[in-house]
C-alpha cells in the first residue's frame, strides 16, 4: 500500500508539473525570477483595500475642483502628501495656461409665441448631499467663445458633416442660425467646429434621453442614468488639431516661452457654445417647424423632431467668459530604479473635474493612491524596482489634456530617451465590466495581467470575466476569439505620450451604466450607490494597474510583442484597401510596398521574440539591455517629425484621432483621411510615409541582434 501511494504521488507530480510550470512561468522573467516576481505581486495585491479607496474618493470629491481653483490645488496637495506618506518622493509641478470660467451663468432664451428663459441649473437631489454645494460649476463649455446672439434655430442631430449634408438635402440652411445638436457619436469640440465651419453663429449641445437618459434605464436618483435637468459640461477645444495649452502648441507653458495671441490659436472655437439638459432641449425642439427629421435624427423625446430654421422660432444665446492665464498643478511622484534608473515606467491619471468627478477622474486617482500604498509596502520590505516608476497626477485634463501635454512637451527629449511605457487610467470604475485599449505590442502584457487579478463579483479572473462578456450574444458556432483591446484615439492623457512622442501606451477601466458624466451628480453618493458599492472594483483596478507596473518595472526582458503590431496594421490596411476599392481609388497608391514592409516588420518581430526568450532564459544581461533598448525605440520610429497633414502636433503614423471621429482612433490616419476626402495624390503620399515608418521600425528591431 505504501509503495502504491508513493508511485501514485510520483505520477501525480509528473502530471502536475506542466500545470505548475504554466502557473509560475511569467513572460519577461526566467524561471527563478518568475517565482519571486509572482510572490511579490501577490504581496502587492494584498494591500489595496475597499475602505482605503473609499476614503480617498470621499476626500477627493468633497468640493467641486475644476482646474486652476483653490479646491483643485487642495486635491494636488492631498495626492502629493499621500504619496509621501507611502515613502514615495512627490512634488507639485506648475504650469501657467489659458483657461476660461463663466463670469455669470449663460442665458438661453426661447423666442417663439412667447419668451421663455430656459433653466440651465442642475437642481438639488434628495439624498445626494453634495448636490446642494454652493460652489457647483455652472453649466458651460470649456473654451467656448463669449457671445450674445439671437437667431432662428436648426436641429442638426449629432452635428457631424453628414448631418449637415442631410439638412442641405432637406432645404435647411444653417448659415446665420443657432444649431442645437445632441451629444454622442463624436467629441463635442468636433460639433462646435463643424457648426462654425457651416456658418452657424452659436451652438447648443444637449444630452438626448435616447443616448444617456430614460431610454437607457431608471434616471438619477432612482437609477444611474441622466435625469431631465442634468447637463453635460465639457471642453470644446479642437483636440483633433492639437491638445494642451492653446497658446503654446508644441512647447511647455512655462515662463520664458513665447505665447500665441488667443486669436492666433487654431484649436479654439469663435462661436458661443452652451450645454443644456434634455428638459430644456424639449422646450426648443417641441416648437420647431420646418421639415420632419430625416432618418436617424429622431431622439428619445416623445414627439416627432422637426429641423426648424424658420423665423417664427428663435433663440437667444448669451455666454460671458472670463479668460485668463491660470496656474495648474501636476503631482509627480517617483520611485528610483535600482539598476536602470534612466528607464521610466509612467502611471498617469488626471485629477481635475468639472464638478466633483467621482467617476471621472477620481475613481482613477483613488486607484492610483492604492497602487502607491501597495508599492510603498513593498519598499518597506526592502524591494526596489529595477526601473524607475513615475506617478503622474495630471491637472486640467478636462480642458484639453493640458497638464499631461505640457509636461510631455517640457520633458520631450528626456522622455524619448528614457520612457519605457505610459500606463493611463482615467475613469477607473463606473461599473463591473473591464475594457482596455493599447498599442498592439502590449496586448499580451495586458491580457497576462488580467489573468492574475480576480473579478470581485464572480471570483473568476478579470480576464475570464472579460472573455465571457465578449462572447455574450454570439451565435452558436461563431468563432470565440479573445476580447478586443481597442485602438488609442484621443480624449485622455495617453495622447501626448503615444501620438506626439511615440511612447507605447495603454488605457483601461471598469465600465457600466453611467449617465451622470460631467454633471454635478457624478458624486461620491452616485459611486457608493450605483458605480461601485463596496468599492471592490476600485481595488481590482489598483491591483491590475500595479501588476502591469511591476511587470514592466522589474522584467529582465521587456514584454513587447511587435508581431501583434504587424498583424494589426495589416488588418487595418486590408480594411482600408477595401474602402479604397469601393471609392475607385485603389490604383492611386502602391499596395505592394506596404505589404513588403509589413512582411519585413513581422519577420523581424518574430526573430526578436525568440532572441528575447533566449536571453531571458540564459539571464544574459548585456543582450537583454540591447534587446530592451531596441524594443523601447521601435514605437518611436512610427513617429514622423513632420506630423500629420495639416496637424503637425500629431506625429504617429498609425494611431491618431480623425478630424471628425472625436475621441475614437482613425488608424492609418492620414491615409484613411485621404480616402475619405477621395484624394488620390494624398493617399499615395500618406501611404508612402507609413511605409517609411514601418521600415524604420523594422530596422530598429534589427538592432536587437547586435550584428
Amino acid at each position: 500500500m505504501k509503495l502504491v501511494l508513493t508511485l501514485s504521488l510520483v505520477a501525480h507530480l509528473l502530471l502536475a508539473a506542466p500545470a505548475a510550470l504554466a502557473q509560475t512561468a511569467l513572460d519577461g522573467f526566467n524561471a527563478e525570477r518568475a517565482q519571486a516576481q509572482r510572490r511579490r505581486e501577490e504581496q502587492f495585491r494584498a494591500v489595496p483595500a475597499p475602505n482605503s479607496a473609499r476614503e480617498h474618493l470621499r476626500i477627493l470629491t468633497r468640493e467641486p475642483h475644476i482646474a486652476g481653483t483653490k479646491a483643485d490645488y487642495d486635491t494636488a496637495v492631498y495626492v502629493r502628501d499621500q504619496l509621501r506618506s507611502y515613502g514615495i518622493a512627490a512634488e507639485l509641478k506648475e504650469y501657467d495656461v489659458w483657461l476660461n470660467y463663466p463670469n455669470s451663468p449663460s442665458i438661453v432664451e426661447l423666442i417663439a409665441s412667447r419668451r421663455q428663459r430656459l433653466n440651465i441649473h442642475e437642481p438639488v437631489v434628495p439624498g445626494d448631499p453634495t448636490s446642494s454645494h454652493p460652489n457647483i460649476t455652472p453649466l458651460f463649455n470649456g473654451y467656448s467663445a463669449t457671445g450674445d446672439v439671437t437667431a432662428p434655430v436648426v436641429y442638426a442631430n449629432y452635428g457631424l458633416p453628414n448631418d449637415y449634408d442631410d439638412l442641405k438635402k432637406a432645404g435647411v440652411d444653417v448659415k446665420g442660425k443657432i444649431v442645437i445638436v445632441r451629444y454622442g457619436n463624436s467629441f463635442r469640440g468636433v460639433k462646435a467646429k463643424v457648426a462654425e465651419d457651416r456658418g452657424a453663429v452659436g451652438c447648443i449641445i444637449y444630452s438626448d434621453p435616447a443616448d444617456d437618459g430614460y431610454m437607457q434605464g431608471d434616471i438619477y436618483p432612482k437609477g444611474p442614468w441622466r435625469s431631465g435637468e442634468s447637463g453635460q459640461r465639457g471642453s470644446v477645444q479642437y483636440l483633433f488639431d492639437y491638445p494642451g495649452d492653446p497658446l503654446t502648441p508644441g512647447r511647455p507653458a512655462i515662463p520664458g516661452v513665447e505665447r500665441l495671441k488667443p486669436e492666433e490659436a487654431t484649436n479654439l472655437t469663435r462661436i458661443p457654445v452652451q450645454p443644456i439638459s434634455y428638459d430644456a432641449a424639449r422646450a426648443i425642439l417641441s416648437v420647431l417647424k420646418g421639415p420632419v427629421r430625416p432618418r436617424g435624427f429622431q431622439g428619445g423625446l416623445p414627439f416627432a423632431y422637426h429641423l426648424g430654421g424658420t423665423n417664427d422660432v428663435k433663440l437667444r444665446l448669451k455666454t460671458d467668459m472670463d479668460y485668463k492665464i491660470r496656474k495648474i498643478w501636476n503631482v509627480i511622484g517617483r520611485i528610483d530604479g535600482n539598476e536602470e534608473k534612466e528607464r521610466w515606467v509612467i502611471l498617469g491619471n488626471h485629477r481635475d473635474a468639472w464638478v466633483f468627478g467621482a467617476v471621472d477622474p477620481n475613481s482613477g486617482t483613488s486607484a492610483m493612491l492604492e497602487v502607491g500604498r501597495g508599492l510603498g509596502e513593498l519598499m518597506k520590505q526592502g524591494w526596489k524596482p529595477r526601473r524607475t516608476i513615475i506617478f503622474a497626477s495630471w491637472d486640467a485634463e478636462e480642458y484639453g489634456l493640458i497638464g499631461s501635454t505640457e509636461w510631455a512637451e517640457e520633458l520631450a527629449a528626456e522622455l524619448k530617451e528614457k520612457a519605457v511605457a505610459y500606463l493611463n487610467l482615467d475613469v477607473a470604475v463606473s461599473g463591473p465590466h473591464f475594457g482596455a485599449s493599447s498599442v498592439p505590442s502590449l496586448w499580451k502584457l495586458m491580457r497576462g495581467a488580467t489573468m492574475d487579478v480576480k473579478d470581485p463579483k464572480t471570483g473568476k479572473s478579470v480576464y475570464q470575466q472579460w472573455q465571457d462578456r465578449s462572447r455574450e450574444g454570439r451565435s452558436e458556432g461563431e468563432p470565440t476569439t479573445e476580447a478586443r483591446i481597442g485602438p488609442l484615439g484621443s480624449g485622455s492623457d495617453y495622447t501626448p505620450f503615444l501620438q506626439h512622442l511615440g511612447i507605447p501606451s495603454t488605457d483601461m477601466g471598469f465600465g457600466g451604466d453611467y449617465g451622470v458624466y460631467h454633471s454635478s451628480y457624478d458624486s461620491f453618493y452616485w459611486m457608493d450607490k450605483f458605480g461601485d458599492p463596496g468599492f471592490v472594483y476600485h481595488v481590482a483596478a489598483a491591483q491590475l494597474w500595479g501588476t502591469l507596473t511591476l511587470r514592466l518595472a522589474d522584467a529582465d526582458g521587456l514584454q513587447f510583442d511587435y508581431t501583434d503590431y504587424a498583424k494589426q496594421i495589416r488588418e487595418y490596411f486590408t480594411e482600408t484597401v477595401r474602402i479604397a476599392g469601393r471609392r475607385n481609388l485603389g490604383s492611386s497608391f502602391d499596395e505592394r510596398s506596404m505589404n513588403v514592409a509589413l512582411d519585413a516588420f513581422a519577420n523581424e518581430a518574430q526573430r526578436v521574440n525568440k532572441l528575447r526568450e533566449d536571453a531571458v532564459r540564459d539571464a544574459d544581461r548585456q543582450r537583454l539591455l540591447r534587446i530592451n533598448d531596441a524594443l523601447i525605440q521601435t514605437e518611436r520610429q512610427l513617429i514622423d517629425p513632420r506630423g500629420l497633414r495639416g496637424r503637425a502636433w500629431y506625429k504617429h503614423q498609425i494611431y491618431a484621432p480623425g478630424f471628425y471621429t472625436g475621441y475614437a482612433a482613425q488608424p492609418l490616419t492620414d491615409f484613411r483621411q485621404a480616402l475619405d476626402d477621395r484624394n488620390g495624390p494624398n493617399a499615395k503620399e500618406s501611404l508612402e510615409n507609413i511605409v517609411q515608418a514601418i521600415k524604420r521600425a523594422a530596422n530598429t528591431l534589427k538592432q536587437a541582434h547586435g550584428d
